[in-house]
């Protein structure tokens, strides 16, 4: 009795949860009904108040002979005609019945969570207790032991088919077909999981069905859902596909085969992407592409051989996503274009996902025929495609990236440094493969995707692939093979592809009309042409012929910008120019260039004279039509050029050798002196052409020379700390390169305003200190010669130093007085009181006889005289 009460109770159990869920699904039926009706209800209420509304307002326009329903409101009013019109002007403010109609909606939003939780997630959480129901009653009839193993397959097959056939009874009662209520796409799905489970349980847990059987039986569960969304809606759809791509990984054959694989991926993705654009559920796309790439990366990943199948896989992937975006002709429920954001995005992403998986295609097939082909056929494909839709013509970009990834990850051997085969060499066969191919993609994208130009409604995009993609194509080759041909050769397939694109761009002129497109194209043919004569001058030139070929494409690129006006063609200037910079000016091997011993005349004058000059005719070109990233560079360019050239030709004509160090005190404050007159022009042409570069660039070359004449002219080369000799002749010796030729310009920077004013006040200072340094200096040169080393000093001597400062003083004032320079003349009074307070400070003390008389009578002769100027002067007064 005991086994029979416990079977007794598995079945009251198993009925009592089919009644329970049956219960629980009509009652969110009833409750749904109920709901609608409701608002049926409220709508006709609010149709009636609103047809009264407009009633009552036609009456109020109209006169007062509408009024008459009115008369039970106000009947004492009936008996005044005389009082109609006036009567007929109140009742505009009556309708506020009318306006309380707005207020139904309160009714409709209260319950409006409550009808969501009884439709939708109670409903849907029905449907997912009754399948673990389901599941439960297996265990509890697994844990008793009351049934076999196949008559709980068999029950729990029975349930799924019976709670499917549920959902389509209810979906037939309740709803339209493909607007299924959530209790019928509840069920349904329900239904579908708990009859794949039983399906995979009899094969993998109780070996009750063979592989063989077991995957057609899945597959069929899996398209039956499927197609029943077609009623009840995308949940049911979507548990479809998941089932359908999750086939193949639960059932596991003894041996695994491409062909039956994928021709049943192929059948899926088909039906599944047939299924989704006929209902529209554009989001459920996605599954099916993640389904069907999967996969292909799984395969790609541990199996071995059938690279064939994938190949055409891949190629049928193609063609499938194609057909969802453009539709099949003469299929009506297939026709026309799909067009939405998200089947746009699926489509692009699907291409450029396939055009991933060709990669470890490649490399599994080890680069054979039929991996090569596919690609090539891929490429093809997406061409096609992007001609028969124009608003998905970027996905030509993908055949590009395509043929450039397979010629980039082509396995090829290691050529060894011997291994030059020159022009008539015969390569191997893997090279000659690789070229076979890279001559076929460059005829591909290069010549295939021009002809198409004229049939194409935007050619801007098609000549931008016409003329990239050959030049990478070569770029690619040359980094694979450039041991297998002469840097010539390579060059001259460099410049026959420029001069193919010349061509394509002397066509493309003569199409000119106006049209913007065109314009593009021609811009692009013009890039391409710049961009073949470029990799001709990499591929042959070394050191600085290398940089000189590259800058001067920059006047090319301005001469092209002033007759197609593209702003890819400044971006592209902005690179080279950068590029160019970078190899002169931060490039350490400069200094290693073999220079000749000739002044001038080496390669310092086309080094950095040629890119100087170029730069400075790309400012004036591509400055007279926009003041933007691509000047600024130019213009720094010219400055940093400029400067370079200049100071690396001093160097040379000074020392014979451009990286010789500092070490002479006259011959190195050359530099400084060149600097400070480079800043000086900048500073002057940055404030004439108000130009911010220039400007900016005066003052870091202003900048620069200060640091090095306070570093190494004052301190370090200092000749009272160094003692080195500065020259038998005073005044023409190295004290007057060093300091007084500095101080000139800095008083000439000061005395025209240039520059901001820290800089200015910067110059005065400087200029003041300089000159009074070399004043000094020149005095004890005078006195002990050449060797002015720091040390005691005689009566002549110091009172030298006296007079010095004074005449130096005095020549200022009168300088500040004749130019009425208010800073100069202070500056020269400052000057002044230090002279007082060394005369009477220390010439009374260290002075003898007629010196220190001599001391006082010129200084008080110069303090009376300038008080006599300034009395007659006046000039602080002014």
């Amino acid at each position: 009795m005991g086994d029979w009460d416990d079977w007794l109770l598995g079945l009251v159990m198993l009925l009592l949860m089919l009644v329970g869920s049956f219960v629980m699904a009509i009652w969110a039926l009833v409750a749904n009904r109920g709901l609608r009706r409701r608002i049926d209800d409220l709508t006709d209420k609010f149709r009636m108040v609103d047809h009264r509304v407009l009633r009552l307002g036609e009456a109020v326009a109209g006169g007062a002979p509408p009024l008459a329903p009115a008369a039970p409101r106000e009947p004492q009013a009936a008996p005044e005609p005389a009082e109609a019109p006036v009567e007929a002007a109140a009742p505009p403010p009556e309708p506020e019945p009318a306006a309380a109609a707005p207020a139904a909606p309160p009714p409709r939003t209260t319950p409006r969570w409550e009808q969501k939780l009884a439709e939708n997630w109670l409903v849907w959480l029905g449907g997912v207790t009754l399948a673990l129901g389901g599941a439960f009653l297996v265990k509890l009839s697994i844990d008793y032991g009351l049934l076999t193993p196949a008559v709980r397959v068999f029950l729990a097959a029975l349930l799924g088919i019976g709670l499917a056939i549920g959902a389509d009874f209810l979906a037939r009662r309740e709803a339209l077909p493909g607007n299924s209520s959530y209790v019928a796409q509840a069920l349904a799905a329900s239904g579908a999981a708990i009859l794949f489970a039983s399906i995979y349980a009899a094969y993998q847990l109780y070996d009750l069905l063979p592989a063989a059987l077991a995957f057609p039986l899945l597959a069929a569960t899996a398209i039956a859902a499927t197609a029943l969304s077609l009623r009840h809606g995308p949940f049911v759809a979507a548990l479809g596909l998941v089932g359908a791509y999750a086939v193949p990984g639960l059932v596991v054959a003894e041996e695994a085969h491409a062909l039956p694989l994928f021709a049943y991926l192929i059948f899926v993705t088909a039906a599944s992407l047939a299924l989704l654009r006929h209902r529209a559920w554009w989001w459920l796309a996605w599954l099916s592409l993640a389904g069907a790439m999967v996969w292909v990366f799984l395969w790609l990943g541990e199996a071995d051989g059938g690279t064939g199948t994938v190949a055409l896989y891949l190629l049928a992937l193609i063609g499938l996503f194609a057909a969802f975006r453009l539709g099949i002709d003469r299929v009506g429920f297939l026709q026309g274009l799909a067009e939405a954001p998200q089947v746009r995005a699926l489509v692009r992403a699907a291409f450029w996902v396939v055009a991933a998986a060709t990669v470890p295609l490649l490399q599994n097939d080890g680069f054979g025929l039929a991996s090569v082909g596919a690609v090539f056929a891929a490429a093809i494909l997406i061409l096609w495609f992007a001609w028969r839709d124009p608003a998905l013509d970027d996905t030509i970009a993908v055949s590009g990236v395509l043929l450039l990834a397979m010629l980039a990850s082509w396995e090829l051997p290691i050529l060894s440094p011997q291994a030059d085969l020159g022009l008539y060499g015969r390569p191997p066969a893997a090279i000659a493969d690789f070229l076979t191919a890279a001559l076929a993609a460059g005829v591909l994208l290069g010549g295939g995707v021009y002809a198409m130009l004229p049939r194409v409604p935007r050619p801007g995009r098609w000549a931008m692939l016409s003329a990239a993609a050959p030049k990478l194509i070569l770029i690619v080759a040359y980094w694979r093979l450039h041991a297998s041909l002469p840097d010539l050769g390579w060059s001259t397939i460099a410049l026959i592809l420029a001069a193919l694109q010349l061509g394509a761009a002397a066509t493309a002129v003569r199409r000119r009309d106006g049209n913007t497109e065109i314009e593009v194209a021609i811009a692009a043919y013009a890039i391409g042409v710049l961009a073949g004569t470029i990799l001709a001058a990499t591929f042959a030139l070394s050191t600085a012929w290398l940089s000189v070929a590259l800058a001067l494409h920059l006047p090319a690129m301005g001469w092209i910008d002033g007759r197609v006006r593209a702003p890819v063609i400044r971006w592209l200037a902005l690179i080279v120019a950068a590029g160019v910079l970078v190899r002169l000016v931060l490039n350490p091997y400069v200094l290693e260039y073999p220079l000749a011993a000739t002044p001038i005349f080496n390669w310092l004058l086309y080094g950095y004279g040629v890119p100087a000059l170029a730069f400075i005719v790309a400012t004036r070109q591509f400055g007279s039509r926009g003041d933007d990233l691509t000047t600024a560079v130019l213009e720094a360019g010219s400055i940093v050029f400029t400067t370079a050239l200049l100071t690396l030709e001093l160097r040379h004509f000074l020392t014979a050798h451009i990286d010789t160090p500092f070490t002479s005190l006259g011959r190195d404050a050359t530099n400084s002196l060149l600097w400070l007159a480079i800043a000086g022009g900048l500073l002057w042409l940055g404030a004439r052409k108000q130009r911010p570069v220039l400007h900016w660039g005066g003052v870091v070359m202003f900048a620069a020379a200060t640091v090095q004449i306070m570093l190494w002219q004052v301190l370090i080369a200092n000749p009272l700390a160094t003692g080195d000799p500065v020259g038998p002749t005073l005044v023409f010796d190295a004290l007057s390169v060093a300091y007084a030729l500095p101080a000139l310009i800095y008083a000439a920077i000061a005395m025209r305003g240039l520059g901001p004013p820290a800089l200015g006040w910067t110059a005065r200072i400087l200029a003041a200190f300089l000159a009074f340094l070399w004043l000094s200096l020149e005095i004890r040169h005078a006195f002990r010669g050449e060797n002015l080393v720091w040390g005691s000093s005689g009566e002549g001597e110091w009172y030298a130093y006296s007079a010095g400062w004074l005449l130096f003083a005095v020549a200022g004032l009168g300088l500040g007085l004749y130019c009425r320079s208010d800073w100069l003349r202070k500056a020269a009074l400052a000057g002044i009181g230090l002279v007082c307070a060394k005369v009477f400070l220390s010439d009374m003390a260290e002075l003898t006889g007629i010196l220190r008389a001599l001391s006082f009578i010129g200084l008080g002769g110069v303090l009376i005289g300038i008080g006599y100027a300034y009395r007659r002067l006046q000039p602080a007064a002014t």
